[in-house]
């Protein structure tokens, strides 16, 4: 078939397609898609998944191309995305505290829509921005303060499947909706896990129930100011505050990281940003007090938390409220993770050893929890799309956070963009 001829076959199922797509990402990765291909219905995704698959082209899908890398519109070989940004339909549970999304659902939609309701209940927005998709943020496997891993958020998934036919994975059809809502899991054998990481290459969520996180009464934002090493008395704290459930989310950054968010502070150490929340004030006085009571036991020093963290968008000069102009930046992004168990020798063994690493020693980085059991080392990698020779540092820096990776046995704790082979 003739590129004209899959053009109009794709138009005239109905969806959107725009040729000659935007070149731009911030991932060095991969290829530009020749066309970005957006329907407005299941009934449009499913003509569009058929006519595409006739035709041998590859492609993949994406919800809004704002999640991993933000702006990651990239194909492995030459082809075409799906977008399901106008697939937007959302239905809210305020009772039980359930969001039924579909892709094109971003977070500022559900925050809005939540206020409206009058909802106790709400979803925080990732370090990408409130203009990322709730259901490409969660297959990403996005980590949210206070939910930690979002894949055990995550249930009811309506899935079509890459030759064009719906299904929900585990359930027989006849159930009631809002039971399937308010189940973690289906009742039999299913594979739910095996839709996440696909990286657009798998079959294609088009819908997912999300658990909302109840809306604190009270709430008081804390610190933990530290010296710029990493300890292990540090992470004993950290984790002891988390087991008591005295932090109902926390990040540890250096000044390198907030000094990349745009956050000014005088201090030039680590600082472990603590939320405390509690249903009183009475009872948020007294867990406020165990913290500091934890903190000191552990020869460290609490402050109360005057900023907030803008989003990750700010690390390559982005803003949240135009994601849409990220890509185009001269500054392009990539992210590289480690997981590791919540064990303070390892931790700051690790620490110590990207750290003397000289490509790694000046690059920002974060750790944050899924648990009081496993944290999450977080590195983006910034670099000048135009710069070889800063691409080429970037691949240094990539191969030496992998080594060191590779000597303690780490995973990756999620792939990201198309060079991390989604």
């Amino acid at each position: 078939m003739s590129q004209a001829g899959l053009f109009d076959r794709l138009a005239n199922a109905g969806a959107i397609v725009t040729s000659a797509a935007s070149t731009a990402s911030t991932v060095p990765g991969g290829h530009p898609p020749e066309w970005v291909v957006e329907p407005t219905s299941l009934t449009e995704l499913g003509a569009v998944v058929r006519i595409l698959n006739d035709s041998a082209v590859p492609w993949r899908v994406d919800s809004r191309g704002r999640n991993w890398g933000y702006d990651d519109s990239r194909v492995r070989t030459p082809g075409v995305i799906i977008r399901l940004a106008r697939l937007d339909r959302l239905s809210l549970d305020v009772e039980i505290g359930l969001a039924t999304v579909q892709p094109g659902v971003t977070f500022a939609r559900l925050k809005a829509a939540l206020t409206d309701a009058g909802a106790a209940f709400y979803l925080p927005p990732p370090g990408s921005g409130p203009h990322t998709s709730v259901l490409g943020n969660a297959l990403d496997r996005g980590l949210l303060s206070g939910l930690g891993e979002r894949e055990r958020h995550c249930r009811d998934f309506l899935v079509m499947e890459r030759d064009g036919s719906l299904h929900r994975p585990g359930w027989t059809g006849a159930e009631d909706a809002r039971v399937r809502g308010a189940l973690p899991y289906p009742p039999g054998p299913h594979g739910q896990g095996a839709l996440f990481q696909t990286g657009g290459y798998g079959p294609i969520v088009v819908e997912l129930t999300h658990v909302l996180q109840a809306a604190p009464a009270q709430a008081m934002r804390l610190v933990v100011l530290s010296e710029p090493a990493l300890t292990e008395e540090l992470v004993r704290c950290w984790r002891e505050l988390l087991v008591e459930g005295l932090a109902s989310s926390s990040i540890l950054a250096p000044q390198a990281r907030r000094r990349a968010q745009g956050v000014a502070t005088a201090h030039d150490g680590l600082v472990l940003d603590l939320s405390v929340t509690a249903g009183s004030v009475a009872t948020l006085r007294a867990k406020a007090a165990d913290v500091q009571r934890l903190v000191r036991e552990h020869g460290q020093r609490l402050a109360l938390r005057v900023s907030e963290h803008p989003d990750d968008l700010r690390i390559v000069g982005g803003d949240s409220e135009h994601p849409e102009e990220v890509a185009q930046l001269a500054e392009g992004l990539e992210w590289h993770t480690a997981a590791l168990p919540f064990a303070p020798s390892t931790v700051v063994a690790f620490a110590h050893a990207v750290q003397a690493e000289a490509v790694l020693a000046d690059t920002p980085w974060s750790l944050r929890p899924l648990d009081d059991r496993a944290v999450v080392w977080l590195s983006p990698f910034v670099y000048r799309k135009d710069d070889p020779a800063d691409v080429e540092l970037l691949r240094r820096r990539a191969a030496a956070f992998a080594r060191i990776r590779g000597e303690f046995g780490l995973p990756s704790y999620r792939s990201g963009g198309v060079r991390g082979g989604r």
